[in-house]
């Protein structure tokens, strides 16, 4: 018996003509604009590499972070086309991958952190209301 590894991408939405307006992400729409741009660019091998195990593990449309699961191997092919898919919903977007791990754990680890280090910056900036209520928003729960 052979064991699959699994390969979870870490990325973060922007949107590109109007930061504040809520985008509402749609895992399904998500999900096809990837692979019709892996299409395009690694063809029918590509897709069909990366079609048996490739889903949408978790969408946060509140922080714009996704977690995309998908083979070890075929992974290489999701990482080189997330910095070409540049529209959903007819919106210009931008997304960047911030982390690359072997379970959802490690990525769930990765996103507290990296949300921690995201109000630390803002401290400066913000009120200790919304402080806390930003980290009340990216708290994971645990498993």
């Amino acid at each position: 018996m052979v064991r699959y590894k699994n390969r979870y991408m870490v990325i973060q939405l922007r949107t590109l003509e109007n930061d504040n307006l809520d985008l509402k992400i749609s895992v399904k729409e998500l999900q096809i604009s990837v692979l019709n741009m892996i299409k395009s660019l690694h063809g029918d091998f590509g897709a069909g590499a990366i079609k048996t195990c490739f889903k949408v593990r978790y969408c946060n449309p509140t922080t714009k972070i996704i977690i995309f699961k998908t083979r070890h191997g075929p992974h290489k092919f999701l990482s080189s086309v997330v910095p070409f898919i540049n529209k959903l919903q007819e919106k210009q977007i931008q997304l960047s991958t911030i982390y690359t791990g072997a379970s959802m754990f490690q990525c769930y680890k990765f996103i507290q952190n990296y949300q921690k280090n995201l109000v630390r910056k803002m401290t400066d900036t913000i009120s200790e209301k919304t402080k806390e209520k930003m980290l009340k928003i990216s708290n994971i729960a645990k498993f």
